[in-house]
């Protein structure tokens, strides 16, 4: 069976919008197609995508991690210090 889509209407703030725009539209890709996949991502749990920074991929592993050594080297890693 084909995976359709439904087109709806929700209200984002403009500045969400704005980042999201520089993420996606901006550099060609699918602001849906994105919206999309952060939803699927947050009802199933954790899928890595292709357009994911090491940065984000880091970020999302720092928050559902309980290693406090893996926690120490990625906070590193996000938050050098000068």
């Amino acid at each position: 069976m084909k995976n359709r889509a439904l087109k709806i209407s929700v209200s984002i703030p403009l500045k969400i919008v704005e980042e999201l725009d520089q993420l996606t539209t901006y550099k060609g890709r699918s602001r849906s197609k994105w919206i999309t996949n952060a939803i699927s991502e947050r009802l199933k749990g954790f899928e890595a995508t292709p357009e994911m920074s090491e940065r984000q991929l880091m970020a999302i592993l720092f928050n559902s991690t309980t290693n406090p050594y893996v926690k120490l080297v990625l906070g590193e890693a996000l938050n050098p210090t000068k």
